[in-house]
């Protein structure tokens, strides 16, 4: 029964091999939909000016850990790839029950369509930067613009070579502008994505022609309570407590006003409760102030209500008594 494989997986080389004819692309994960197991493929890119028939690989796979689980070497053959073709993704490598976590590959050999054979082993590898990501907006109008899909990165040029927006890298020895993946120019995506960056700046309007921002003005919180002054030099009749915070609820600080001492507290009564609370004890101080049952008088009230009533018959008697003086003298 003919099995079916369904990408699981793909991941671009992160590095290539300086001076080599033959690049490492990338790295697929395929899952077979009937026996689950996880066939390992390769894809490679022939930058030579001359076909390439065959090509020989060391690779090494890990599992998610680290751990090597397979190294062998696989022969491509029966190739016909020109300049800038890639292949090797219709030939799985190695097929494992097991996911698998990285993939390494070293170039040993490839063969020519003249039957010469070039020697790979000697090219090391130069490690590259990760390509920058395109914001999803920016990245959806650029493939809008340019006509293609999969265009997610950031066209750049570097000293190695140069990113396409697809992610595809092209060494400085493939020689040329046009990506060999998507078949995107490079100048034309970079002019693109310029354009479209200026045309964002010339939308947005100068800081000082921005329209000015109403903000609401900050909620007040709960209105400070006015509280009476306290003097800073009381009145000597007043003997003041210590000044003591209460809480009246949870978030409001209330400074209570003072009681005054009890030589100044008119018309307060207070319960020996009260008085024991606040530090009030009438017992040792001298009386000064008298409580009357309802109906009595003060006495100095009654003294000055006899000299309001008498004052004026008198005041009259002592008039004619100096008028009848002064007219005896005068006779």
């Amino acid at each position: 029964m003919e099995e079916n494989f369904d990408l699981l997986a793909q991941s671009r080389a992160n590095y290539y091999t300086k001076g080599s004819p033959i690049q490492f692309v990338k790295v697929e994960l395929l899952k077979g939909d009937v026996s689950g197991d996880i066939a390992v493929c390769l894809s490679f890119k022939n930058i030579t000016s001359q076909p390439i028939v065959g090509l020989l690989v060391d690779f090494k796979c890990k599992d998610r850990n680290g751990g090597v689980v397979c190294q062998d070497q696989f022969y491509y053959q029966g190739l016909d790839t020109s300049n800038g073709q890639v292949f090797g993704a219709d030939d799985a490598v190695y097929i494992s029950k097991t996911p698998v976590g990285s993939v390494e590959v070293d170039l040993l050999e490839a063969y020519l369509e003249d039957g010469s054979i070039l020697d790979l082993s000697g090219y090391g590898r130069t490690r590259l930067p990760a390509p920058k990501k395109l914001p999803v907006e920016l990245a959806r109008k650029l493939e809008e613009r340019t006509h293609k899909t999969g265009l997610a990165y950031v066209p750049q040029v570097l000293d190695q070579g140069w990113y396409c927006a697809c992610g595809a890298f092209h060494p400085r020895e493939e020689d040329g502008v046009w990506c060999s993946e998507c078949g995107g120019d490079r100048i034309l995506m970079q002019n693109t994505l310029s354009s479209m960056l200026q045309a964002n700046r010339t939308a947005q309007p100068a800081a000082d022609q921005q329209p000015t921002r109403m903000v609401p003005p900050v909620k007040p919180e709960e209105p400070t309570r006015a509280v009476p002054p306290v003097s800073q030099q009381p009145d000597p009749s007043y003997n003041v407590p210590p000044m003591h915070s209460q809480q009246e609820d949870d978030d409001d600080m209330i400074v209570a006003p003072e009681r005054p001492a009890a030589s100044a507290r008119s018309g307060y009564t207070a319960n020996y409760t009260e008085q024991q609370e606040y530090g009030y004890d009438d017992e040792g101080y001298e009386e000064d102030e008298y409580d009357y049952e309802d109906g009595d008088m003060d006495p100095r009230d009654v003294v000055a209500e006899r000299i309001i009533r008498w004052a004026p018959p008198i005041t009259a008697i002592l008039c004619a008594v100096t008028a009848l003086i002064g007219f005896i003298l005068t006779r």
